[in-house]
């Protein structure tokens, strides 16, 4: 007869290696010859809850109770399960009973907080949370759940001062450093800051420590170049570790801090309109060498008019050059080249040319097409010039490129402009239909995107830790006041409007189990968000072409829906929301993007503007008018018209200044229309930095969710919704 003793030495060590199947059969041993063993049932609904077999465990847990109804072990166990779940009130009840029967059991007493703090009863788990240090003041997690809920309170000091006395205990725990980070930032100190994620990233690049580098570098603006920044930043655009758009004010400004590029942007402003020879332009930098400036290029989308200016001078350089070689120069670096006519597809060719330029580049074009059909070799510079102007996939044979020996860059570029438009195409044949596209409106907007597919994206970041549904909405308003729950087994998502994907996809990352129908009225767009879907290996997102307004039966009903920047299109946004919400399931959850009116005033002037002197929505209007309004900036300030970083590229712009119907908003209206409807305000979809001035400014309100404070913070901040009003709100049951 196998030892017990034994056996539960084995499981113990096998749970602790996180070999969990092996452990969960040795404890089941066990229960076979102890079948009243309470602290095994405990130690398997450990193992199962591990596991994510939530039911297993929780059946385990109350075994282990009926045979030992004291153990606080158990009690907490079952409390840690029940949070899981969503079943918050139970768990509260579950931690009370460990910490009746263990007064100082320190683990109980830091749940109890978080489960409270999830409930939104913030002082009550701060008392949780200082009991807990009272019995063990080096208990490191605590500290750091007592800083966050500071932090979250508006508290920057306080929460400060508790990161620093956990990393006191522990220098080196990566949660207080990156907390730390991050409050760090908000006060005002980037600099400090950074040095403390640097720590943290050196110790382990943790999904969150690579996310804090993110929010710090995309609001740091450098004077200096740092190598071992520069070196951190050309990851996280590679990798990459967010969005890699969110990271190209960052990326500018440590270009823009680096010698040699600076002297070329600086040279390129103060020509500008003329153009400057390569030797004017250039000096003697050596731009090909520079990793970050052409993964930068390769990623993203610029976002910033003095380096526009600069690369516009270079792709001129770049055609002259080619239109003088006639055969590949051994040893020549064409990086930076191969990196600038990636950027001029991603952007859908937004520079300004001369008509001497743009009959050059044809000139360029028909050199290469004639070669290409008598299959010639063909000079790797020809490609990208001609690749800096116009995209590969519209010159006839433009497939034999795919059959020529590149080397790796020139292999990308050719796979960007040639391979991957390709497979969008056959993408968009076998893409389903649920409704036609009827109404005027949304034909007009329909034939916008079909033309010009947005917003225009390249790669995002994998999640790593998806949660579960209910996780998610209590992490994201942890002091909220709304119907909390475990949510649904299977999540059901509506992406109402994907355009090309993004949201959709991220959705799908970053919560468990869940499923999404991602619907828009553009073909091509869907196209594009199928195949990024298909290159992330995400299989939970299925896409159909349909009107929103029509859905009706044929979608079903969701548990959250989002839809970003799609209602102020409508004929009548509020008609179109209210559409939606009939498709919402009580206690579902919605995330909507609508234009404030006080933040787009500068894109209703340039519109007025554009009105007056005939501009149409082609690509080359808008490239003359881009110069328009650019030169106007200098006499009446357009504001987001011209900032913003849909104002650099085609299809963004069009979306920006020539959209074929668009409303704004006001808070007040939207206030309105929640009341109306029976919504319950959760909050926005806001950057740290600004929530954080909201609650120094109201800290009566530090959920955040009055909408009449939130009016009067906006009117002080105009800027504050410049992209859109992005907000949560749950249908009541």
């Amino acid at each position: 007869m196998p030892d017990v003793k034994i056996l539960i030495a084995d499981a113990v060590r096998y749970h602790q290696a996180g070999h969990l199947n092996e452990a969960i059969a040795r404890y089941r041993q066990v229960l076979v010859l102890d079948p009243e063993n309470a602290g095994v049932h405990n130690n398997l609904g450990t193992a199962f809850c591990d596991q994510g077999m939530l039911d297993e465990a929780q059946a385990c847990y109350h075994q282990a109770l009926i045979l030992g109804p004291h153990d606080a072990e158990a009690h907490n166990n079952l409390g840690t399960l029940l949070y899981q779940q969503g079943k918050l009130h139970e768990a509260v009840s579950s931690y009370r009973k460990a910490i009746v029967l263990k007064p100082d059991h320190v683990e109980a007493h830091d749940n109890l907080g978080t489960a409270l703090a999830s409930l939104g009863k913030p002082d009550e788990a701060l008392a949780c949370y200082r009991r807990a240090l009272a019995y063990r003041p080096s208990n490191v997690a605590v500290r750091v759940h007592l800083g966050t809920l500071l932090w979250e309170q508006g508290r920057l000091e306080e929460a400060a001062a508790a990161f620093r006395r956990a990393l006191e205990f522990h220098p080196n725990d990566t949660g207080a450093l990156d907390h730390l980070a991050a409050v760090t930032m908000l006060q005002g100190d980037a600099a400090m800051a950074m040095d403390i994620i640097w720590r943290s990233l050196q110790i382990a690049e943790t999904q969150n420590s690579k996310s804090v580098f993110v929010d710090i570098a995309k609001n740091s603006r450098w004077t200096r170049s740092d190598p071992k920044i520069r070196a951190t930043l050309t990851r996280a655009l590679v990798e990459p570790w967010a969005r890699p758009g969110e990271l190209a004010h960052a990326a500018i400004a440590l270009l823009k801090a680096t010698p040699g590029i600076a002297d070329c942007v600086t040279r390129a402003v103060q020509a500008w309109p003329q153009y400057l020879s390569a030797k004017d332009l250039y000096g003697s930098g050596a731009l090909c060498a520079d990793e970050l400036l052409c993964e930068f290029l390769n990623s993203t989308q610029n976002i910033d008019i003095g380096f526009e200016r600069f690369l516009t001078m270079a792709r001129r350089l770049l055609l002259d050059h080619a239109a003088s070689v006639v055969e590949d120069t051994p040893g020549e670096d064409l990086a930076f080249y191969n990196a600038l006519a990636r950027q001029c597809f991603i952007n859908e060719y937004v520079f300004f040319h001369t008509a001497d330029e743009i009959r050059e580049a044809q000139g360029l074009r028909d050199r290469l097409t004639k070669a290409l059909e008598m299959s010639m070799p063909v000079p790797a510079l020809w490609v990208i010039a001609v690749a800096a102007y116009f995209p590969l996939h519209t010159l006839s044979f433009s497939a034999r490129l795919l059959e020529m020996p590149w080397g790796a860059p020139l292999a990308a570029l050719v796979a960007q402009q040639v391979t991957e438009p390709g497979l969008i195409r056959q993408l968009c044949d076998t893409m389903p239909k649920w409704t036609p596209v009827e109404d005027p409106v949304s034909r007009m907007v329909q034939d916008q995107y079909e033309e010009n597919p947005y917003p225009r994206w390249v790669r995002t970041a994998l999640v790593q830790n998806p949660v579960t549904f209910g996780e998610y909405f209590n992490r994201k308003f942890p002091l909220a006041p709304f119907r909390r729950g475990a949510g649904p087994d299977r999540v059901e998502m509506l992406c109402a409007g994907c355009g090309t994907g993004l949201n959709a996809i991220e959705f799908a990352m970053a919560v468990k189990h869940m499923h999404v129908v991602a619907v828009d009225l553009s073909l091509l767009s869907l196209g594009h968000a199928k195949f990024r879907t298909g290159e992330l290996g995400v299989t939970s997102v299925d896409y159909v072409q349909a009107d929103i307004l029509r859905l009706g039966a044929a979608a079903g009903g969701f548990d959250l829906i989002e839809c970003s920047g799609v209602l102020h299109h409508m004929a009548d946004a509020f008609a179109g929301w209210r559409s939606l919400l009939s498709l919402l399931k009580p206690d579902g959850f919605m995330l909507v993007g609508l234009y404030s009116e006080i933040a787009r005033r500068g894109v209703v002037r340039a519109r007025q503007l554009i009105a007056e002197r005939g501009f149409g929505a082609g690509a080359d209007d808008i490239r003359r008018c881009r110069q328009v309004l650019l030169d106007f900036n200098a006499q009446e300030n357009l504001g987001l018209a011209t900032t913003n970083a849909d104002f650099f590229g085609i299809s963004s712009c069009r979306d920006l200044l020539f959209h074929s119907h668009e409303q704004q908003m006001t808070l007040g209206r939207i206030a309105a229309f929640l009341r109306d409807n029976d919504l319950t305000f959760l909050g926005f979809e806001i950057e740290d930095r600004v929530l954080y001035a909201y609650r120094k400014r109201f800290p009566n309100d530090p959920a955040a969710v009055d909408l009449d404070n939130w009016q009067i913070f906006e009117r002080d901040n105009p800027a504050t919704f410049s992209s859109m009003y992005m907000l949560w709100v749950q249908k009541r049951a």
